[in-house]
């Protein structure tokens, strides 16, 4: 994703005078580790906060790209906020060193190298609590794991996730069963490495509408969500800048309903914007002067805080 200077002076205006105007009402950090606050939100944007459920009874997750930043952050956050999750690899031996470092306490810190690396390293912190890292159900798995979560999560780059779920036959098995999908994947979100150069001008303008059709699957519901988040803003106790936590979320009931929680269990708070007909419009990468005054305009006068303006 490439900024001109213009649009990127006014997004920095456009902020900074948010940030003066902005009625949002003020909360109290939720740290991810703690019970769910069942308090509401003060009658905004955001989705109803459910009721607090002993970890027993959540939905199982499965990140397939887990062994990716997105992914690596967002596993030691899910496992803080009391989920069972599965860390995917298309070797498990990968995922499993990683997740032996988080479940020792001393977070998780690499160096990226190459064509990725100027935009950011692996930097999951240790709890302030290092004792309790031992008790997550922190998992490592290969790929073909992940047939077995209640909920699978797409977290690598949009051209290589079908290829994944066809190749590990999480495809093939997972239809009929009623699953969910959280497709996290950017199309629009141009990489260094070539990776987010967009979708073919004919077919759907969004990923999560391509991969639905592909696997053509009537039990299975999407979710579209974490598209505009920076890895390094996720840590295990909560977001970096608890100033601006809002998570924009797409899709189908069941599904939204489940990802709805998991947001405000591990110290962020959902807005949700509609089914998956909205999709294309809120796939990450697409800056234009018409999103950045519309988020101005809901900071302003809705109170939202959204992680990353677009």
């Amino acid at each position: 994703m490439y900024l001109t200077p213009r649009l990127l002076r006014f997004l920095v205006l456009s902020l900074f005078f948010s940030s003066i105007y902005s009625k949002a009402p003020r909360h109290q950090k939720n740290m991810a580790n703690c019970t769910l606050d069942t308090t509401t939100e003060g009658g905004g944007p955001w989705a109803t906060r459910p009721a607090d459920r002993d970890p027993s009874e959540l939905p199982t997750i499965a990140v397939i790209g887990g062994t990716g930043r997105m992914g690596v952050h967002l596993c030691a956050a899910w496992a803080n906020a009391g989920y069972d999750v599965t860390m995917c690899s298309r070797k498990k031996e990968k995922a499993q060193g990683i997740v032996d470092q988080l479940k020792s306490g001393e977070g998780y810190m690499k160096k990226v190298e190459g064509a990725i690396g100027s935009q950011g390293d692996y930097c999951v912190p240790p709890p302030e609590n290092k004792s309790l890292t031992s008790k997550w159900k922190l998992h490592a798995g290969d790929n073909a794991a992940a047939s077995k979560a209640d909920m699978i999560v797409l977290g690598t780059m949009y051209e290589q996730a079908w290829s994944i779920m066809e190749d590990s036959s999480v495809a093939s098995n997972i239809k009929g069963k009623g699953k969910v999908i959280l497709d996290m994947t950017n199309p629009f979100m141009t990489r260094p490495d070539g990776y987010g150069a967009g979708l073919p001008k004919d077919g759907p303008q969004a990923g999560i509408l391509i991969h639905k059709e592909k696997l053509n699957d009537p039990s299975t519901q999407w979710v579209g969500a974490y598209k505009h988040i920076l890895w390094t803003l996720i840590l295990p106790e909560g977001p970096k800048n608890p100033g601006r936590r809002d998570v924009e979320v797409f899709g189908e009931p069941k599904a939204v309903d489940m990802v709805v929680e998991l947001i405000y269990r591990h110290g962020w708070r959902p807005i949700v914007r509609g089914g998956l007909d909205v999709a294309p419009e809120y796939e990450g990468g697409k800056v234009s002067f018409g999103k950045i005054m519309s988020n101005l305009k809901k900071e302003i006068f809705g109170g939202e805080k959204l992680s990353v303006g677009w």
